[in-house]
């Protein structure tokens, strides 16, 4: 497992934590809601075919007390990924999200298009449409707030809190969630179904079967902004992909990024 690495953006002074790891061409993975779940399986299996770059968002993690840091709309997080690859030296780079993740990878295709190589979206949030809102991921039950992300509720209790002594894991819930509020509450439409059309990379977008924050409904509509994207399912998964289908995560992106195909999933 590789350490937990940290920089400092210059002109800024943002302390980031990241982990990077692998080799091969670069690929910027950009979590979810409830951040990085360490160095996690899926970011193993992506990292035998890339050089894997896993940042934790401004918020999210050992990054939880810098969330005043970033604006609420997209313009200040982009700028920070970029200004992340810059101090990393990497050009051009294929950029992988999930989630709140996915909205983050598809701003920063967008606004520097030609920094961007290939684009693959899972379960993405941003979009606002009426006859599929999706669940509210902010009002949830309070004692068991993310049971909802996932396709097995029980996985709540595997992933990110182990017991209902488990404090940290709970304390960590909320702020994860608290995070992900600033950008998403109250509702998750972040305008950036007005700036799709800039994208340029070849784009895969990718909705869970059972994902309940981002019906099924989504993908198309996502789809039917970004010229050339290809759309598929992930069977048996929640919003959550990459912890409850690691193997079928990495694979989809890997077979994409590195052969433009779409990977032939089954439950």
């Amino acid at each position: 497992m590789p350490d937990l690495q940290t920089i400092i953006l210059p002109g800024n002074g943002i302390t980031v934590h990241y982990y990077r790891a692998g080799s091969g061409e670069p690929l910027l993975y950009l979590h979810h809601l409830m951040g990085l779940v360490g160095w996690q399986d899926s970011l193993d299996k992506l990292a035998q075919s890339f050089d894997v770059i896993a940042p934790y968002t401004p918020g999210w993690g050992p990054a939880k007390d810098d969330l005043p840091l970033l604006d609420k709309g997209p313009l200040d997080a982009t700028l920070h990924n970029s200004d992340l690859l810059n101090a990393l030296g990497v050009g051009s780079v294929n950029v992988a999200g999930i989630g709140i993740g996915a909205w983050l990878a598809a701003e920063l295709a967008a606004i520097y298009p030609d920094r961007v190589t290939k684009l693959t979206l899972i379960n993405p949030v941003g979009l606002w449409l009426e006859d599929a809102p999706g669940e509210d991921p902010f009002a949830q039950h309070p004692m068991a707030p993310t049971k909802v992300l996932f396709a097995n509720p029980d996985n709540r209790e595997k992933f990110l809190v182990q017991s209902m002594q488990d404090i940290d894991g709970f304390v960590g819930e909320m702020l994860n969630l608290r995070a992900g509020a600033k950008f998403l509450w109250p509702i998750p439409d972040t305008g950036v179904e007005r700036r799709l059309g800039r994208i340029t990379a070849p784009t895969l977008i990718a909705t869970s079967e059972l994902d309940q924050i981002v019906p099924a409904a989504h993908g198309p509509a996502w789809q039917a902004k970004i010229t050339g994207a290809e759309l598929t399912t992930l069977p048996g998964a929640g919003h959550l992909a990459d912890l409850e289908e690691p193997e079928a995560v990495a694979g989809l992106i890997a077979d994409f990024v590195l052969h433009g195909t779409v990977a032939a999933l089954s439950a």
